[in-house]
Formats: C-alpha cells, structure tokens, sequence
C-alpha cells in the first residue's frame, strides 16, 4: 500500500522526491511540432513528395519567406500558427 503525497515542510522528503518524479509533462498535440521555414540543402530532399522531381512541374513550386536581400534587420512576420500553416 502507498502512501498519500503529502506537500508538507514536516513530511519525509524521500517521499515527496519519489512523487515529483512520477509527474509526467503533458505537452499540447493540437499543433504539430515545429519546423524549419527553409531546410538546408542536405535534408530538403525530404520534404518533396515522391515522383515530384525535375521533370513533375504541374505542382506550385513551395513559396518561401524571405525578407529582400538588401534588408538588413529582422521582421515580423505577425502570423497564428494556422495562418502560417495554411496550404493555398
């Protein structure tokens, strides 16, 4: 039989460190997890579909987010997740 957690300055401290341990972290699904915007040239063969090479141009090439190239800071782009997400 296990004890109760107690969260008590008087309660042995040995219990109270096994308890914490047992805290799992739920993290958030609903949103996939984050991606690089622009993949370097060594991975970004995986993200083209497959039989999407050179010669299947009936697809939109992928739009990129890039400032011009004589901006010299950084910029907002001011987007939500789904907005940033959206496929048109």
């Amino acid at each position: 039989m296990s004890r109760p957690v107690v969260s008590s300055p008087l309660a042995d401290s040995s219990s109270a460190r096994t308890a914490t341990q047992r805290i799992a972290v739920k993290r958030n699904t609903s949103f996939p997890s984050s991606r690089a915007l622009r993949p370097f040239a060594s991975i970004s063969h995986a993200f083209q579909q497959p039989g999407a090479g050179p010669t299947a141009s009936s697809k939109k090439p992928m739009k990129l987010i890039q400032p011009p190239e004589n901006f010299k800071a950084t910029f907002v782009l001011n987007l939500t997740q789904a907005e940033l997400s959206r496929q048109d």
